[in-house]
């Protein structure tokens, strides 16, 4: 009778524990059993290894899926391929925010918008996982030939495959660099270098450059002389002196001839009151005249410019040319006066005669 009890102990303890077990599960793993998924498939050109059923599908570090199946294109589809095909779950709400009702529907947005899927590896055990970022840039390379059951991820290339690609490309330009070429392109190139300096005289030119470095010495030499010598400072002495003396003559010459210039001003102011008094009357010959005067005036302007020039050339020439400006003013001056005593002479006419006076001083 006890032994029957101890079993019956025994049994109702079992059957209790499985009870809890269950409720346990039920209670912390409804959330996971009653979870809605989404499988979503993409394919690799590279080895996948360390990557299992079971492994975490990640986006920026954070879980949102798990690695289902792991196989070939031709298993599922029948169609000869050297990809290899993962088939994985993702989260339902992992794309919620991105507006779409339908999670698919909004799954295959952020797929539209460069969602990509690349193999990641922890550390150095080995582990592979799925990694998700989006690289709108980044075109797929892999062209697949069937129709997928699930939503298609564009795969990229890992890191590790991009580097190893990376590697071998730069060992097939280093495969295809003629190094024996190289070498003996260069060693033809030293035999060169060393017949032609042999060839070198070099004596010979050590020669000619001490013996110009002589010649340099000596033109040195022979400058320093020549500019220390007492001919040449007293040349330089004369030609301070000449340059002195002719700009002492320059400033002598130049009170005269701005004489000389107010005296033109003069004169031709002279002539335009002249000319504009008998405007009246004899309009076309004053015209005439009152050109011929400006003519002159520009001859003289020019004349003065000549002036200026020949003064800095010769003294005895600046001081002729001054005498017979003088002698020009005068007969200027004399002119003018005449003009306005005998107006008539500027159209050519002679002077009136005078009548002879009686004893009384009144005219017959």
């Amino acid at each position: 009778m006890t032994q029957n009890a101890n079993y019956f102990k025994l049994g109702l303890f079992v059957i209790l524990s499985f009870c809890i077990a269950v409720g346990f599960l039920i209670v912390f793993g409804a959330g996971t059993f009653f979870k809605k998924e989404i499988l979503a498939e993409t394919c690799f050109d590279e080895s996948v290894q360390g990557l299992d059923v079971g492994s975490e599908v990640k986006y920026k570090g954070v879980r949102i899926g798990t690695v289902k199946t792991i196989t070939t294109p031709a298993r599922v589809y029948g169609t000869p391929s050297n990809y290899v095909l993962v088939i994985f779950s993702l989260d339902e709400d992992i794309f919620a925010g991105s507006g779409a009702a339908d999670p698919e529907q909004a799954f295959a947005d952020v797929i539209q918008n460069g969602l990509k899927v690349y193999l990641s590896f922890k550390g150095l055990t080995g582990a592979a996982y799925l990694e998700t970022d989006y690289f709108p840039d980044t075109i797929s390379g892999l062209d697949i030939t069937w129709d997928p059951r699930h939503l298609y991820v564009p795969s990229r290339k890992s890191s590790i495959k991009r580097l190893g690609d990376a590697v071998n490309l730069i060992l097939e330009n280093l495969s295809q660099i003629n190094v024996l070429g190289m070498t003996a392109n260069l060693e033809a190139l030293l035999e060169t270098l060393n017949t032609k300096t042999a060839d070198f005289d070099l004596a010979g030119i050590s020669g000619q450059t001490t013996a110009m470095l002589a010649e340099i010495r000596q033109t040195n030499q022979q400058l320093s002389d020549t500019i220390g010598s007492p001919k040449f400072r007293q040349m330089i002495q004369d030609a301070q002196g000449s340059f002195a003396g002719i700009r002492a003559m320059v400033d002598n010459a130049e009170e005269p001839v701005s004489r000389t210039l107010e005296d033109l001003e003069y004169t031709a102011a002279s002539a335009r009151t002249l000319t504009s008094g008998l405007e009246a009357r004899t309009d076309k010959k004053l015209s005439r005249v009152s050109e011929q005067i400006d003519t002159l005036l520009q001859s003289l302007n020019s004349t003065v410019k000549m002036l200026e020039t020949l003064v800095w050339l010769n003294t005895d020439a600046v001081n002729r040319t001054i005498d017979n400006f003088e002698h020009t003013s005068e007969n200027l001056k004399q002119l003018s006066l005449e003009i306005k005593q005998y107006p008539g002479r500027l159209l050519l006419e002679r002077p009136p005669k005078r009548h002879p006076e009686n004893r009384f001083g009144e005219e017959k």
